[in-house]
């Protein structure tokens, strides 16, 4: 009996392998939502900057070193600390493959581009026919979820562009500039605080509580990440409040309603 469980294993255990989710990588949480809506129950997904660290000056701990050794696949987006770590994550595992995410999409200083719906879409394609080549059996499944999500997206898209597009040309302040791609998607400005990862000296800090009181505005949007007391003594000068918007929110889709619908308000007040 011993003997014949043994041999039913050992013919079993290549479909067992074959079914085992493939193991990835990404680096900040909305991936994550894009990588498992494509991907399904075929994937298990693990985030390098988990909620509440600032991608621009991660560094990774040494178990998750370890646990990239897991993965078949890292997809890269951008974000600062990859510049960093990436050459050393691939040294702690050669076979790894590290990936764009973003493949020919136009590249902005700012590398939040997932912020923009149709890009989204654009790198859920890509990872559509990446998953497909690494799990052939698996490309039909592959690419219904991709369908559903796609259609999930074109919707948002055409409700964020009917919300925001009475409000086309207007300005918003956020102390943090990481809302390129959504503005320039929906023709909005994005003005910053902060500029090339630098706080504003007084000369500056002035200038834009000047701009901010020349187009009315009422509200700079902050991240949690970030310490705000340039933010605070900003929106002092120009009467306006603070509200917290925040571009690593692991539900991309619902965020970026979110956000829409907090933009809308402040020019509404």
């Amino acid at each position: 009996m011993t003997r014949r469980l043994f041999l039913l294993l050992l013919l079993l255990s290549p479909a067992l392998l074959a079914a085992s989710p493939l193991q990835l990588f990404v680096s900040v949480l909305p991936q994550r939502q894009i990588v498992e809506r494509v991907g399904g129950d075929q994937v298990a997904v693990s985030v390098m900057v988990g909620p509440g660290f600032e991608p621009a000056s991660y560094e990774p701990s040494p178990r998750q070193i370890a646990a990239v050794s897991t993965a078949v696949l890292y997809a890269r987006i951008g974000v600062p600390f990859e510049k960093a770590w990436l050459a050393r994550i691939q040294a702690a595992n050669p076979a790894l493959e590290i990936w764009d995410m973003r493949g020919q999409v136009a590249q902005r200083d700012d590398p939040h581009v997932w912020t923009d719906p149709l890009l989204v879409k654009a790198m859920a394609a890509r990872l559509r026919d990446r998953l497909s080549a690494l799990r052939p059996d698996a490309a039909a499944e592959f690419a219904a979820n991709y369908a559903a999500y796609a259609d999930e997206l074109d919707d948002l898209h055409r409700e964020l562009q009917a919300l925001l597009a009475p409000y086309r040309g207007r300005s918003f302040m956020v102390f943090h500039p990481a809302w390129s791609y959504f503005a320039a998607r929906y023709g909005l400005h994005q003005l910053s605080v902060e500029h090339e990862g630098k706080e504003p000296g007084p000369r500056a800090m002035q200038a834009l509580i000047e701009q901010a009181k020349a187009l009315g505005l009422t509200t700079l949007f902050v991240e949690p990440e970030f310490h705000h007391q340039s933010a605070a003594a900003v929106a002092r000068g120009f009467g306006g409040r603070l509200v917290q918007i925040d571009p690593l929110a692991p539900d991309l889709t619902a965020n970026l309603r979110l956000v829409a619908q907090k933009l809308v308000a402040s020019w509404q007040s």
